[in-house]
């Protein structure tokens, strides 16, 4: 894997972490369509600090079960996942469209983000809404066969990611943040991982296997504890390794 940039993109929106101090490093935002966490006031301020750092902005569409942070699987059928994630894009496009920003991408959140990678229904359904709406919005979601064929079957751009302080599966899945160590805090070690990703294209698996990981972005999660200090820590050693820092969209 030869890159000569890279997009570093977070979760924001969802008043769990301090979204402020992320934006220099970032340069995309996953802005939370309020179901999950947030709501409109929480996304219309994303949007405006996002213009106001010239960051991408994505919509960040999950489970209505804010009880448990849409960590939690949700059984739904076709018909409620697709009108549960129209609405929630159509919700952050109306706040953009007022504020004259120009959404580009959709990425799923928590368990939606997994369940779509294995499951064809919910797949379609979050898909088919997606191309309904714009089928020039990139998605950024599993590097599984399931989606990635259905979101082709529709048109889209399919976009991955590299979680940074998530330990991964032999079979390159994350693992379940349910097991000690799943995520990780140290901003050095984070950073060091994300630069042997970048120059390697693979990351020693929780086994101890090395796997490959292809991805165009790298996950930042806000809100979890010292989030901006590897956030810091990511941007700065990426640019003194050569790394440009920019979306996806603009190579």
């Amino acid at each position: 894997m030869v890159l000569a940039a890279i997009d570093l993109n977070a979760d924001l929106a969802e008043e769990a972490g301090d979204d402020e101090a992320l934006y220099p490093f970032l340069s995309s935002a996953n802005v939370c369509c309020g179901r999950h966490a947030g709501g409109p006031e929480a996304m219309t301020k994303a949007v405006q600090a996002a213009i106001k750092h010239d960051v991408v902005i994505g919509a960040h569409v999950g489970y209505e079960d804010r009880e448990n942070f849409g960590r939690f699987d949700v059984e739904m059928d076709y018909d409620s996942l697709r009108k549960l994630t129209f609405d929630q894009i159509h919700d952050l496009l109306d706040i953009v469209d007022k504020q004259g920003a120009t959404m580009k991408y959709v990425k799923p959140h928590g368990a939606l983000y997994h369940r779509i990678g294995n499951d064809p229904e919910q797949a379609a359904a979050v898909v088919d809404a997606i191309a309904e709406i714009n089928p020039e919005l990139h998605v950024l979601v599993p590097d599984t066969e399931i989606i990635k064929s259905t979101a082709a079957n529709a048109g889209l751009t399919v976009i991955h990611e590299f979680f940074a302080d998530r330990a991964y599966l032999p079979e390159g899945t994350l693992v379940p943040r349910s097991i000690p160590n799943s995520v990780l805090h140290d901003a050095d070690q984070i950073s060091e991982r994300v630069l042997a990703w970048l120059e390697q294209g693979s990351i020693a698996a929780s086994d101890g296997s090395q796997i490959s990981v292809d991805a165009k972005s790298i996950c930042l999660h806000g809100d979890t504890p010292g989030a901006v200090a590897s956030a810091a820590s990511i941007y700065q050693r990426c640019k003194s390794a050569g790394y440009e820092i920019k979306s996806w969209m603009d190579n």
